[in-house]
């Protein structure tokens, strides 16, 4: 025997994460078995999976994080019922089947308003499609009271866009008392991409509103007592028309506080109580703040006032405050922080329709603008979260640090991100404690459904707290006392398949907050049954002409009659026919090496048909080899995989379903002459259930059969398609694995396609069922076990009536490999079996294993002479597989493995 580890090698040359190890064959009779020393396959926790992906979020990314909690109700709200409803964003629903629960939320935030009663609550979440956040396309209009409606820290979002552009995201319409928190509205063309009217008690606290072509919130003559604190406001494309805010004549008691707002400014007009207080406002070419008409009431305190463009350039080179003549009177200016990236920036007042190029002409000719500063230090951008466009971060030094009025109207004790005590002019606090803290993550595959994520942060040595929001609603903390730079390690285990932004916050104990996210996938990919159907048949024309020798025949999948365009794998079944001379079909993905394994052998003139799961290469195409003379192929298409959640697999048995020389499972006799033969799957055997089964792993066999022929399965409740899964001669014994879907009357049909009756025998060795099983990962194909070569075999053939325990694993997680067995040179008639083994590898290794009982099920059939492959989906016992020789005749085996299936 050769103790020669193999380990399965992958793409890019990484390894498959489990130990290959072949050994001796023994009988399989009572005799207990002798078992020289092998080696243990290596424990493979945190082992690479095949071809594992890189996903990044550089530092540069990282930004501070908003933690004020949800502005409470107004105290005159209406009563709360104390109903909470659930919405998700999702730009793919296109028909709400929501109720509203938790379990089952609206997937648009209208459906959540029009079912809302006043007092309730709307919890709003963003989805994940493809590994990016979701975005709602709507215009969401709402006519209840009393209503807070919030979303999570990811800031779900709901865009007025495409054929909604030129509507708000978001209108108020006659409203009271409602509170809108830690949402992102966008808006296309559109007048404003929020619209308050004729509303009253309205709150928006930490928010962020985007408007292209338009002004980010527009306040109407009718509504009061409207509050937009905390908010990120950014108009693309703004110009002279449009404002981060405008409010318009006649509204009265409007609070704009701790705002952070972006190329652009505020506009109003005859408002009547109007407090700005603790904003930075990022203007380009724009007043700040411009109050016109006959306002009354105005504070415009504590706020840090940045000019980013050189007044030269710009059409009317505003100064950072005006007001009207018919307002002043009525306002107050004054603790205000102005800064000007250009040397010959606009003057900080326009008073009374008259300019005043400094602040010191201001100061000496009006009583206003007493504890105003022009900044010295500017303001830095940080980030690139949500709060772009602002350059809002105190530097030291900046006269704004400690410079604002504790007792302006409208002042906030905390900051936009959460930080307090707020004393600083401008929205932000000044931080000292930790400059440069930044913070990069790196995830990587580890296994089908696992993800590692690798957080580097750098900062001082400060205590922190990481808190890693997994997106499938799970999180980890971890607490650490930071260094410079710290870097953490954290594995994670999806349930499902699929797309997910992972987040990770970093509170450090000085105050500040930190946040990055980072789009990842799993690697698994699972089952969606489709067809059978034809897809190559070079003897009509179908697909290719006859391959000829040492050709390849490419087949298109991805895309192919509704074959989605990110499908990873695909399940073929095979037929070589008419060959010249002998030879082998290997099957590949296109653009990729030729691997040295084979999936089908044949000789001149056979016909042989054998089940194929190959991964799809370059341009959705797989590619069939012809190492031999010209020869016709045909290929037919039972399923696919995608990265997805869809069906996954669970192994059971084998078992035989099925025997009509027996009465198993069916009357006791042949399938007549193009006669067909129900099978029952639902239910039919143990670890099958009566449900939810798409489709069903088998091994059909025909034998007697009475005429030249093939059998087709298929769907119960359906016609037979033009496909065939094994082709036979008359009185030849044929066996081929068969994955085929399970029809709505949970039974398959099997189709004797020949001018005589056939007995069928139908063996299970598993099922694909949606919502629960493995995924599968493929792997590139390499050849485990060669008896005929005695450089890596010493045991030479496989002696009849014994077995061969192939040691596979010591992972739990993997209940299934798919190998291709072939066997040649065969001594006698017979048939292989394989099984899970009951013992343990170390039983094996100390000599007292009890010799393993064959199934009562085949996985291929010969006759002597013959060579046969067919592909097995092979379950482990303890890690081990038996393959056993169930004839009289010694044979020569070969194993090769395309994959495995990973639980999740």
């Amino acid at each position: 025997m050769s103790n020669r580890r193999l380990t399965a090698t992958a793409a890019a040359s990484l390894a498959v994460g489990f130990a290959l190890l072949p050994s001796q064959a023994f009988a399989a009779g009572p005799a207990q078995p002798t078992v020289p020393p092998a080696a243990e396959a290596p424990t493979l926790t945190g082992a690479e999976p095949v071809a594992p992906k890189t996903f990044t979020s550089p530092a540069d990314k990282s930004y501070p994080v908003q933690r004020q909690a949800v502005a409470p109700r107004a105290a005159a709200a209406p009563p709360a019922t104390g109903k909470t409803i659930y919405a998700v964003t999702a730009s793919a629903c296109t028909t709400d089947t929501g109720t509203g629960a938790q379990a089952t939320p609206f997937c648009s935030l209208q459906h959540a308003v029009d079912a809302a009663a006043p007092g309730d609550t709307i919890q709003v979440s963003g989805s994940i499609e493809g590994g990016n956040p979701a975005r709602s396309q709507e215009a969401v209009t709402i006519r209840t009271s009393g209503l807070t409606i919030t979303g999570g820290d990811n800031f779900p979002q709901v865009s007025a866009w495409g054929t909604l552009a030129g509507k708000p995201a978001l209108t108020l319409d006659g409203v009271s008392d409602v509170t809108i928190s830690h949402l992102e509205l966008s808006s296309a063309s559109a007048p404003s991409a929020v619209a308050v009217k004729g509303s009253t008690r309205i709150t928006f606290d930490s928010d962020h509103f985007q408007a292209n072509y338009g002004n980010g919130i527009a306040i109407d003559g009718a509504s009061s007592a409207v509050k937009v604190t905390r908010t990120h406001v950014y108009p693309i494309y703004p110009g002279t028309s449009n404002k981060a805010v405008t409010v318009d004549a006649g509204a009265h008691d409007v609070t704009l506080a701790g705002n952070l707002l972006a190329s652009s400014g505020i506009a109003a007009t005859g408002v009547q109580g109007l407090t700005v207080t603790g904003n930075t406002i990022q203007r380009g070419c724009l007043p700040a703040v411009a109050v016109d008409g006959a306002s009354t009431a105005v504070s415009i305190q504590n706020n840090l006032l940045v000019e980013s463009a050189d007044a030269a350039a710009c059409d009317s080179g505003a100064p950072a405050v005006t007001v009207s003549a018919g307002s002043v009177a009525g306002t107050t200016s004054d603790y205000n922080d102005f800064y000007s990236a250009a040397a010959n920036g606009a003057g900080p007042y326009r008073w009374a329709d008259t300019g005043y190029p400094t602040l010191a002409a201001f100061q000496a000719a009006q009583a206003q603008g007493a504890h105003d500063t022009v900044e010295a230090v500017a303001p830095q951008a940080v980030g690139n979260g949500r709060d772009y466009g602002v350059a809002y971060a105190l530097q030291p030094g900046s006269t704004a640090i400690g410079a604002a009025n504790p007792n302006a109207p409208g002042a906030l004790t905390t900051d936009y991100f959460g930080n307090g005590p707020m004393t600083d002019r401008g929205a932000v606090k000044f931080q000292s404690t930790n400059p440069g803290f930044a913070m990069a993550l790196t995830a990587k595959n580890t296994s089908a459904y696992g993800i590692a994520l690798t957080v580097d942060v750098t900062t001082k040595p400060i205590g922190q707290d990481l808190y890693v929001n997994w997106g499938d609603g799970t999180t980890d903390v971890v607490n650490f006392a930071g260094d410079k730079p710290v870097t953490s390690t954290l594995n994670h285990r999806y349930q499902k398949l699929g797309g997910y932004t992972v987040t990770v916050t970093d509170s450090e104990h000085s105050g500040n907050s930190l946040r990055n996210t980072v789009n990842v996938a799993t690697l698994g990919s699972q089952y969606t049954a489709y067809g059978p159907k034809r897809l190559l048949d070079t003897r009509e024309g179908t697909g290719a002409a006859k391959v000829p020798a040492y050709g390849t025949a490419r087949v298109k999948i991805a895309g192919n009659g509704g074959i989605p365009a990110d499908v990873t794998a695909v399940v073929l079944n095979v037929t070589v026919t008419n060959p010249e001379t002998p030879g082998h079909i290997t099957v590949h993905p296109d653009g990729g090496p030729r691997p040295t394994t084979s999936n089908i052998n044949y000789e001149a003139g056979q016909t042989v048909p054998n089940l194929v799961t190959v991964p799809v290469g370059e341009g959705g195409y797989v590619d069939l080899y012809n190492n031999g003379g010209p020869a016709d192929l045909i290929a037919d298409i039972t399923g696919y995989f995608t990265q997805s959640n869809a069906s996954g697999y669970t192994p059971v048995g084998p078992t035989r379903l099925v025997d009509t020389r027996y009465g198993t499972g069916a009357p006791s006799r042949q399938v007549g002459a193009y006669g067909v033969l129900p099978v029952q799957i639902a239910n039919a055997a143990p670890g099958l259930p009566s449900a939810g089964v798409t489709a069903v792993a088998l091994n059909v066999t025909i034998t007697n059969p009475g005429a030249d022929g093939h059998l087709t399965v298929y769907p119960g409740g359906q016609s037979p398609p033009n496909a065939s899964n094994l082709n036979f001669t008359a009185g030849q014994t044929v066996a081929n694995a068969v994955i085929v879907p399970v029809g709505a009357d949970g039974r398959i049909q099997v189709y004797n396609a020949a001018g005589a009756p056939s007995d069928v025998i139908v063996d299970v060795v598993g099922y694909y069922g949606a919502g629960s099983g493995a995924a599968f990962m493929p792997v590139t194909p390499e050849r485990l076990v060669d008896t005929r070569d005695s450089s890596t075999w010493s045991s030479g053939q496989l002696a009849g009536w014994h077995y061969l325990p192939l040691h596979m694993t010591t992972r739990s997680d993997i209940p299934a490999f798919v190998f291709n067995l072939t066997v040649t040179k065969t001594g006698d008639a017979g048939h292989l079996s394989v099984a899970p083994d009951p013992n343990t590898w170390e039983a094996y290794q100390k000599g007292y294993a009890q010799p393993a009982a064959s199934p009562s099920v085949s996985t291929l059939n010969w006759n002597r002479g013959d060579t046969v492959p067919n592909l097995a989906q092979a379950t482990p016992g303890n890690g081990i597989v038996d393959i056993f020789n169930e004839s009289g005749g010694p044979l020569d085996l070969l194993v090769d493995i395309f994959g495995y299936y990973q639980n999740g």
